[in-house]
């Protein structure tokens, strides 16, 4: 025996939009203020051209530290030197040591 279904119910299913995660801005550190040999907190930018350290701002003095919601947050990041975006985890961050594009031997 088989089920019959109404002409509606046979096209494409609807399509609901998905529940945005929380946007979260992340202060970065311009490449003028990163100075060579030093760590800082952050990740390496995924641009295989580019793999150079997208480093997390230090807070304005005043301002209210920000606490992460979850470890696995997905962010949105603009790399300073190349201007590729991408995304990056969060619990993925990590101490990385500056060294500039010219000073790569």
């Amino acid at each position: 025996m088989s089920i019959k279904r109404t002409s509606k119910s046979t096209g494409a299913a609807a399509r609901q939009p998905a529940a945005s995660p929380s946007v979260r801005h992340i202060e970065v550190t311009a490449p003028q203020q990163m100075v060579p040999g030093d760590l800082y907190s952050g990740w390496r930018c995924k641009n295989k051209s580019c793999g150079l350290v997208i480093a997390i701002a230090a807070p304005r003095s005043g301002a209210k530290p920000s606490s992460a919601q979850s470890d696995d947050q997905l962010i949105v990041l603009k790399c300073p030197h190349c201007g590729d975006e991408n995304l990056y985890r969060w619990s993925a961050r990590g101490e990385q040591q500056y060294t500039p594009k010219g000073a790569a031997s």
